[in-house]
């Protein structure tokens, strides 16, 4: 039998393949609709997403922790109207990173930015790393490692809060561990005590994507972490946590964050609102967790709005709050006796006379 047609055949495949002829196996593509189709199949398995507004100061320290991204991870940066040189610093870091996209927004706040950059995100799961931070050494690949060894929903880590003056320290020789956890425990965890390890802030989180859904972060000028982080944690099925220091959190005397005005301290209330409703309705935390946590932050915005802002509404909106707890039940926090101080000021109305105290207390 003579070979000549099968030989034929073949050569008239690969030559009407090469012409870009029409046939079974292939599709003429025009290059932006392959542009755009290698874009949405991308398939990284977490992306980390800075929203950045005039933070030039803290860039250079931030891309220095990133260090050498791996394939499997994207940085989505946002730049969130900056004025000063954070724009040409974003770019310089992108046009150097092929792993890396960068979107320009007016400035919309926080929230804005990172709903923003959650939109361009491909990543299996999610991190929100604000630009003024840093990441430990080899951080990065701690989480890949949990990633491609457990499928959780939710992700904790431990971070260490700093201010500019600390300078960085070797690793954490604290014993590690890692299990995965139960929604009780960790809301134990994240509502009683002085220092909240787990906190309702993201840069200590990675969310699966599929945990997020169509949540987005609440247009809040305060405490829309906490707001965007409470309903995800109650959804979650397997929360794991890894007791292992892997971000350094900044605080900055002339950050949002310390910046106190009338419309913060009043955002702030109405979350501590929603966030009172949302754990006494889904029942899993005792009352007496609630309470402690609840009453800390009450406190704390009475004594910021006595400070400086000095709104009508915020205080009268605390002090109609605060009538919930009798005296027995605030009696019952003197386990801790710097909340039991705080208590007793606001009670008998110390700071409100002597305002030049309130330094010390908030």
């Amino acid at each position: 039998m003579s070979l000549l047609p099968v030989y034929t055949a073949l050569f008239l495949w690969r030559h009407l393949t090469l012409w870009g002829l029409p046939n079974a196996s292939h599709t003429v593509i025009n290059p932006k609709t392959l542009e755009q189709s290698t874009e949405g199949s991308m398939n990284y398995q977490l992306s980390i997403v800075i929203p950045v507004f005039n933070s030039e100061a803290y860039l250079p320290r931030l891309f220095k922790s990133l260090g050498t991204i791996p394939p499997s991870v994207e940085v989505v940066l946002v730049n969130n109207g900056s004025t000063d040189n954070s724009a040409r610093l974003l770019q310089r870091y992108h046009e150097s990173h092929t792993n890396s996209s960068l979107i320009d927004e007016a400035h919309g706040g926080v929230a804005f930015a990172r709903n923003a950059g959650l939109e361009r995100a491909h990543g299996q799961y999610i991190w929100f790393v604000d630009a003024d931070d840093a990441l430990r050494p080899n951080a990065i690949n701690r989480i890949l490692k949990v990633i491609n060894d457990i499928d959780f929903d939710l992700l904790i880590f431990d971070y260490r809060s700093l201010s500019e003056q600390d300078t960085a320290s070797p690793d954490d020789q604290a014993p590690k561990t890692a299990q995965k956890a139960d929604l009780a425990a960790v809301l134990h965890e994240m509502l009683t005590g002085a220092h909240d390890p787990i906190g309702g802030f993201p840069h200590n989180k990675i969310f699966a994507r599929s945990l997020i859904g169509a949540d987005r972060f609440p247009d809040f000028k305060a405490a829309e972490d906490m707001a965007f982080f409470v309903p995800i944690l109650f959804r979650a099925k397997y929360i794991y946590r890894l007791r292992e220091t892997l971000y350094d959190y900044y605080q900055h005397a002339n950050s949002i964050v310390h910046k106190i005005r009338a419309d913060k301290l009043t955002d702030y209330a109405k979350v501590m609102d929603l966030v009172e409703q949302r754990l006494r309705s889904n029942g899993t935390a005792p009352k007496n967790d609630v309470d402690e946590y609840i009453l800390r932050r009450r406190l704390s915005i009475y004594f910021q709005n006595l400070a400086e802002a000095q709104d009508p509404w915020v205080k009268k909106h605390i002090r109609e709050k605060m009538k919930q707890y009798s005296w027995k039940q605030l009696l019952s926090f003197n386990h801790d006796k710097k909340l039991m101080v705080k208590i007793l000021l606001y009670k008998f109305r110390v700071l409100d006379v002597f305002p030049f105290l309130l330094k010390y207390f908030y």
